[in-house]
């Protein structure tokens, strides 16, 4: 996830805190989908890594790229002392 879309999703989750926010770029691994949801987005959106997947090997490719988010995500969030997507927020985040 690129620095522009991380300032322009606090921003926009700051500014219209009624809406609910889907991320539909820059996911790309599992690190990603959890600065997301600790953003403020509601869900992600994956778009090119299941296409690789699916060109690569069909649906099974599809389901192991999926596989690989999910355990990607899990590890993640196991680092940060998470155990739910609940518990996902932006403290778990921070500045260099």
């Amino acid at each position: 996830m690129g620095v522009k879309l991380r300032i322009f999703l606090t921003k926009i989750t700051k500014r219209f805190s009624i809406y609910l926010v889907f991320v539909d770029t820059g996911i790309r691994i599992g690190t990603d989908v959890l600065k997301a949801l600790a953003l403020g987005a509601r869900a992600v959106l994956i778009g090119r890594p299941i296409l690789y997947g699916l060109a690569c090997g069909g649906q099974d490719g599809v389901r192991r790229v999926l596989d690989i988010l999910k355990h990607e995500l899990v590890y993640d969030m196991a680092c940060c002392g998470l155990t739910s997507i609940d518990q996902i927020n932006k403290d778990i985040l921070y500045k260099h």
